[in-house]
């Protein structure tokens, strides 16, 4: 694995990679059938963006600094943006878990534990 490759992880991820651990055995197991359409949306996008960032010249930072940054800039937004999408089953909160350790190689912040145990809590009442 190259350098690269690993910075380029680190930006789409996020600390606490424990906590999904311990959370998505047990949310994989149960899932709704349906979905949202916004939720699909924001991941489908920030997935192709993180696709694009990565297909992009690996020495895109030294030959042309201002569009290494746009693209990067790109990257962060869509990176937020989903972290922000707002899952209405357990089948896309465990979708939201893998966007957000980036396949288990990037932790989770403060902000994005937080959204994830208001989400958990949510879905559990929604349940009950």
């Amino acid at each position: 694995m190259s350098t690269t490759t690993t910075t380029r992880r680190a930006l789409i991820g996020g600390a606490g990679l424990v906590a999904a651990v311990a959370i998505v055995p047990a949310v994989a197991a149960v899932s709704a059938p349906t979905g949202s359409a916004a939720f699909r949306a924001a991941l489908d996008a920030s997935a192709a963006t993180a696709r694009h960032f990565n297909s992009l010249p690996e020495n895109l930072e030294v030959t042309d600094p201002a569009r290494h940054q746009q693209e990067m800039d790109w990257l962060a937004d869509s990176t937020r943006a989903a972290d922000k999408a707002i899952p209405t089953n357990w089948q896309e909160y465990t979708r939201l878990i893998e966007h957000m350790t980036d396949g288990g190689l990037s932790a989770i912040d403060d902000d994005n534990a937080t959204r994830l145990l208001d989400h958990a809590r949510r879905l559990s009442k929604q349940e009950a």
